[in-house]
């Protein structure tokens, strides 16, 4: 699904969104973070982009769906570092 004009527009609005295209979404590392501590305390990943500001139905389900693995796949590769991970590291 591409994005229109007005789509990216108000994705651009977002403070999570680097960049965006009518084929891409950037989104800034800070969401990735928010998303991966909110998913592992169970929320849903299209709960936790409405609650970030996103319209899950102007992004689609398909985007969500696909940026959610990859970075849970990041996450579980340890490319994807959460502060709470360094703290704990630290510690």
């Amino acid at each position: 699904m591409r994005l229109t004009k007005e789509a990216i527009t108000e994705l651009e609005r977002n403070p999570y969104v680097i960049r965006s295209g009518p084929e891409r979404i950037t989104y800034s590392r800070e969401f990735k973070h928010h998303f991966m501590c909110e998913y592992l305390a169970g929320k849903k990943p299209t709960e936790i982009f409405r609650a970030a500001g996103f319209d899950p139905r102007m992004i689609g389900a398909k985007r969500i769906e696909r940026a959610s693995a990859r970075w849970r796949k990041e996450y579980e590769a340890g490319t994807l570092v959460l502060e709470s991970d360094t703290l704990k590291k630290n510690a």
